[in-house]
């Protein structure tokens, strides 16, 4: 259980909130082409800068963690190379993910539910890993 009173909870909380924007730009990155995708990235660098720097200012630039961080990324680039003509943002109903041919999702209930399941499966270890080292599956 999450202790609120913990002297990690703000960074963690921190963290988490980094990695969730990293999450929803990766999901938008499964709905549109390579060359768009360019631009995403950058923007997901951003969030990657930060979780260094919350690393190297509150854990004292943790190798393990610092080097999950790393694996994400390298995930997000190669999910960000993955050559796509997907133009899905807006009209996505029935549509195919020209990448892996998987059908585009939609959760409706939920925000920032839009997304390829199968090209979002490539962050999935980079996701994991920052889970475990960062503590973010107890939040």
């Amino acid at each position: 259980m999450l202790d609120l009173n913990h002297p990690d909870t703000p960074p963690t909380f921190a963290i988490s909130r980094e990695n969730d924007a990293i999450l929803s730009i990766a999901k938008r990155m499964t709905l549109i082409s390579t060359e768009a995708k360019r631009e995403l990235l950058d923007r997901a660098l951003v969030h990657f800068a930060k979780m260094r720097l919350i690393t190297m200012d509150h854990w004292s630039g943790s190798k393990p963690m610092l080097d999950t961080i790393d694996v994400l990324e390298a995930d997000l680039r190669q999910l960000a190379a993955l050559e796509s003509k997907n133009n899905f943002v807006t009209d996505w109903k029935g549509k195919y993910c020209t990448a892996c041919s998987a059908a585009i999702t939609n959760l409706e209930a939920y925000n920032d539910m839009l997304y390829c399941p199968e090209c979002l499966k490539v962050i999935d270890a980079g996701r994991n890993a920052v889970d475990q080292a960062f503590g973010l599956w107890c939040i």
